[in-house]
């Protein structure tokens, strides 16, 4: 269960075709998926889309920050600097796989963040890109596991390659793929994406315990595409640190 959360994908944005708003004029006010099931009987499925956005969103993590219960009272005497990292997938309703960070690496310094507790790290620049830059169908779904590295893990590389083609074999990327071939809103295929996201991270996180590392925090935030996309950096705070979103 994520520990910090924005949203759902029942916020998704969706509209009707155009012959449809002429025949039933109220279905201008279906705007979520949400809202679809609940008219869904009489109304086909491909008389709706998803709606995407006009412009080109895109999201990159700002800066990370571990909060002082991270590891209880005495963790600043016994372990003052921690190394941390995370990973993070994000995906739309476009039919394109799924955006995994930190993909294939080469050293491990390159994403473990040797961190304090009550210190922040500000990446360079607009941040690490979770979601490229793109016009966005339906909406951005993003998740980000933080966790904290143990020295005595075998290889951190070969970990994330792991997790890497997990993710690139996963069922939500199989259904994702099918959405390009798709037409309409069908609702099963939402909840068998919504399922199956749910089973990644659940996978993902076996991977992780397995090898000895260390839960921090999950995020999960959803960024219907019918929004005002304003770009702006913004802080959420869960159980064991803080990220800072920016969208640009």
């Amino acid at each position: 269960m994520a520990l910090i959360k924005v949203g759902s994908i029942g916020n998704f944005a969706v509209t009707p075709i155009e012959e449809l708003s002429k025949e039933r004029p109220f279905v201008k006010g279906i705007k979520t998926i949400s809202a679809l099931k609940e008219i869904s009987r009489g109304i086909p499925s491909d008389t709706f889309k998803y709606l995407t956005s006009q412009d080109k969103r895109g999201i990159t993590l700002k800066k990370i920050k571990l909060l002082e219960g991270f590891e209880g009272f005495l963790q600043k005497y016994l372990n003052p600097t921690n190394e941390i990292y995370f990973l993070a997938w994000t995906w739309d309703l476009s039919g394109q796989p799924v955006n995994f960070y930190p993909g294939t690496i080469s050293k491990p310094e390159d994403v473990i963040i040797p961190i304090k507790v009550g210190k922040e790290r500000m990446f360079v620049g607009s941040g690490i890109n979770l979601f490229p830059k793109n016009e966005v169908t339906g909406g951005i779904c993003v998740r980000i596991q933080v966790w904290e590295s143990d020295q005595k893990a075998r290889d951190f590389g070969q970990v994330i390659s792991e997790m890497a083609d997990t993710i690139s074999k996963s069922k939500l990327n199989s259904l994702l793929s099918l959405l390009s071939l798709a037409t309409g809103v069908p609702a099963i295929t939402v909840n068998m994406i919504k399922e199956a996201s749910i089973e990644l991270a659940k996978i993902l996180g076996y991977i992780m315990t397995s090898n000895d590392n260390d839960y921090v925090d999950l995020f999960e935030g959803y960024f219907p595409s019918d929004l005002d996309w304003i770009v702006e950096e913004k802080t959420y705070c869960g159980q064991s640190s803080e990220i800072t979103l920016n969208t640009y």
